[in-house]
Order: C-alpha cells, then sequence, then structure tokens
C-alpha cells in the first residue's frame, strides 16, 4: 500500500502541517493509505456502495487496540482509506448493520475532513449504536 497525498492550496497545507505536528506531538497516529490493488469482488463480498450517512450522533471515541482502519464502506470487503491510532478522537456520525449482520459506525476525524467507516468492535466503547443513531 502506498501513502495517499493530498493537494491543497498553500494555506491548507500549512493548516494541514500544523495539525499533523500536533497530532504527532500528542503521540497520534493516522496514515492515509491507497487501497490496494486486487480484483474487485462480486455478489455478497462486495463492498456496499452508495451506503447513505448523516450526522446524528454528538458521540465521540477512539480506537480500541492499537488502531483503527476507515474503510470506504461499512464492510471489510471495502478499501482502507485510513489508519487512526488510539490518541485519534473519531466524531461519531451514525451506525449502519452490514448484511453479515456487523455494526459499523461512519466517522470523522475530530478537526479534519478525513472520514470513513469502522467496525464498531474496533472502538473503544462499541461506536454509535443508539437506535436513534441509525443512518
Amino acid at each position: 500500500m502506498s501513502t495517499r497525498t493530498l493537494n491543497s492550496p498553500v494555506r491548507t497545507r500549512k493548516w494541514a502541517t500544523a495539525a499533523a505536528a500536533s497530532l504527532l506531538m500528542a503521540g497520534a497516529v493516522l496514515t492515509a493509505t491507497a487501497p490496494a490493488a486486487t480484483a474487485v469482488p462480486t455478489g455478497s463480498s462486495a463492498c456496499p456502495g452508495g451506503v447513505g450517512w448523516s450526522n446524528k450522533s454528538p458521540g465521540t471515541g477512539t480506537a480500541k487496540g492499537d488502531s483503527a482502519l476507515l474503510r470506504s464502506g461499512p464492510s471489510e470487503d471495502c478499501g482502507v482509506t485510513y489508519t487512526v491510532g488510539t490518541a485519534v478522537v473519531l466524531n461519531y456520525h451514525c451506525w449502519v448493520k452490514n448484511s453479515a449482520g456487523n455494526k459499523w459506525t461512519h466517522v470523522r476525524v475530530d478537526n479534519t475532513t478525513f472520514q470513513g467507516w469502522v467496525y464498531n468492535a474496533r472502538l473503544d466503547d462499541g461506536g454509535s449504536v443508539h437506535p436513534d443513531n441509525k443512518c
């Protein structure tokens, strides 16, 4: 996997550099990765596309264990967009139950635009699961 490079205006790069430096000083880990080049799965193992989400939850949490993977959809079959360490605060948006019966929470990395889906078992508090916060 390779590290994703974000191109942006100088002002944004300065902010991103300051934000990254703050995260690093706090011992946080945030790694952007491009999905590995693999065959596209079909049928029930394919990444569920077009899963809608909205910001319904005021909750926050962190990764459980060493890190958590932010994915492009609520399934292990979906590509990894970011890896976050335990010091990174995740703002919860809402949750879904996928076709395998597993609950996933849509999150945004605090003070950034990085977002994705995290398997609830990888979140320190089990993720956003209140019925009012269902996507």
